[in-house]
């Protein structure tokens, strides 16, 4: 823990002595982005609840999607050769490529929630697909002889061999998803949400504003994956 503090304190006391030299135009010291973060929550929480409210509509999608593109692709050959390749180009293509896209497509108030859903599917379909491909055919061909029943073969078989591979897929996707949504809230302008406050600051040249919004990002998105992975983590803890 000390250790991780050190780089820490260093990156702070390196800012404040550089935000001494410099107008609090262009580097706010630490401890006003401190006081300014505190204000932002007291007095913008709805900003934050509009966001929070976005990225959870955009997961609940991403899940049901997943799911129902999972089950086509485990049901028909024909389908997971259609599939797998149009979810390896939209894994390959760039954010910014699809945010310019869906300016053009969508209105703005459902971009975020796309480009959420654009990122993320690949993600889970790709990783729950390798987690079943991953399950060894003799096991499974050995509970068919010996007539284990479906659901059996499913909770003590199948379903160790997908969480596995359903976590790490389930970490990435938090630990990107916050960000992006707030990307694409900035750059589509949408009314509303942490990147209506991002704008504000930036309109209005408030570093402060902008690095205080910022340090908010950064704790809401370690604590929500924190939060989500834990509580995964010790519901599943038997397969793992």
């Amino acid at each position: 823990m000390k250790k991780k503090l050190i780089p820490i304190t260093v990156f702070l006391i390196l800012w404040a002595g550089i935000s001494t030299k410099v107008s609090p135009l262009v580097l706010p010291s630490p401890l006003r982005v401190f006081y300014t973060s505190l204000f932002l929550l007291q007095n913008n929480y709805n900003e934050i609840f509009i966001t929070l409210g976005r990225l959870g509509i955009s997961l609940i999608l991403t899940y049901l999607i997943g799911i129902i593109l999972v089950l086509g692709i485990v049901s028909s050959k024909n389908l997971k050769i259609f599939i797998r390749p149009v979810l390896l180009f939209m894994q390959s293509t760039p954010i910014i490529s699809w945010i310019l896209l869906a300016l053009i497509w969508f209105n703005n108030k459902y971009i975020p929630i796309f480009i959420i859903c654009i990122n993320t599917i690949p993600i889970l379909v790709l990783n729950i697909v390798s987690g079943m491909e991953g399950i060894d055919k003799k096991i499974l061909e050995m509970a068919s002889i010996y007539n284990i029943s479906k659901k059996d073969c499913f909770f003590k078989i199948q379903l160790p061999s997908l969480i596995r591979y359903l976590l790490p897929a389930t970490e990435i996707i938090l630990g990107s998803s916050f960000k992006v949504i707030i990307m694409a809230e900035v750059i589509s302008r949408v009314s509303g949400g942490i990147g209506n406050g991002l704008n504000i600051g930036w309109l209005n040249i408030e570093t402060d504003t902008i690095l205080g919004w910022t340090l908010i990002i950064y704790i809401l998105s370690f604590l929500i994956s924190k939060l989500i992975l834990t509580s995964l983590k010790n519901r599943f803890r038997r397969y793992l």
